[in-house]
């Protein structure tokens, strides 16, 4: 069943979606979708590969909601999945949200998967597991941002729980594992100097492809062109690159993220140095 009842007193109901499906032999092979998970094909702009939009019409995650994304890119196929809004995260009344997100790239593929990011309300309780299979000769563009609390609302992420956990493998075998971990009273963390220094958002990007450390440095003037932002970036190996951005404001630190996106795609993936028409939405 796509929705479970809770066993709360209040009866509330809990969502358990899953959203799966593969490109192969130049179409969209084996989908299936359960609610509240949709995938929505746009048609692509010119010079664009195939693009999907990952939806979630329930409008935001709560507590107890149990939510799944695979998907996978066959050999020599191109895909460009970026998700229709940030997803929210809601305050929990003790249950704990599941999310997680399977990608895989074959031989010769490409994906480029571009969350418009995850904000965690005040109380929110959240484990999330994402897991990248990238083949030796497969190209792999992450980004995720996650921004701490409504801060148009002047709400912060004060209390509650995050679990993220990302693992990424090249041919099976685990190159990279990131965890992250939040519980409680979270707000000491947030603004230690020791901890995020007050930032509110963190931004994720990691691109894979035979050689992507040599981007590194073409990278720096553009990651150190805000200085009100905390940028870096890593080559964790020849074939790995890894960019992270704390921000106080998470509306400069999606600017640096387009900016650092578009480089990218365009000088190694052969692509427009543009974000997806949706982001401008």
């Amino acid at each position: 069943m796509s929705v479970a009842a809770a066993t709360s007193g209040l009866g509330l109901e809990r969502y358990d979606g899953a959203l799966r499906f593969r490109v192969a032999d130049g179409r969209i092979d084996g989908l299936r979708q359960t609610p509240p998970m949709r995938l929505f094909r746009p048609y692509p702009e010119l010079g664009e590969p195939r693009t999907v939009v990952v939806g979630n019409v329930a409008g935001g995650v709560v507590g107890g909601d149990r939510l799944a994304v695979d998907l996978s890119v066959g050999a020599g196929e191109s895909l460009l999945a970026t998700t229709q809004a940030a997803e929210k995260i809601y305050r929990s009344d003790g249950a704990t949200a599941s999310m997680v997100i399977d990608l895989s790239v074959a031989e010769d593929a490409t994906l480029e998967w571009l969350s418009a990011g995850t904000i965690l309300f005040d109380g929110s309780r959240l484990h999330r597991t994402t897991t990248l299979d990238v083949a030796a000769t497969g190209r792999l563009l992450f980004g995720e941002t996650l921004v701490f609390g409504r801060l148009a609302h002047g709400e912060v992420f004060a209390s509650g729980a995050l679990r993220d956990r990302i693992r990424f493998r090249r041919d099976g075998r685990l190159r990279w594992a990131d965890d992250l971990a939040l519980d409680g009273e979270v707000l000491d963390s947030l603004d230690a100097g020791a901890g995020f220094g007050g930032a509110r958002s963190l931004s994720t990007l990691l691109f894979a492809a035979p050689g992507a450390g040599k981007a590194i440095e073409p990278l720096r003037p553009l990651l150190e062109a805000d200085g009100d932002l905390r940028a870096g970036a890593t080559a964790l190996d020849p074939d790995l690159l890894l960019i992270r951005v704390l921000a106080a404001d998470p509306a400069r630190a999606r600017l640096l993220v387009g900016s650092v996106w578009t480089a990218l795609r365009s000088a190694h993936l052969g692509r427009p140095p543009r974000m997806p028409t949706i982001w401008a939405i």
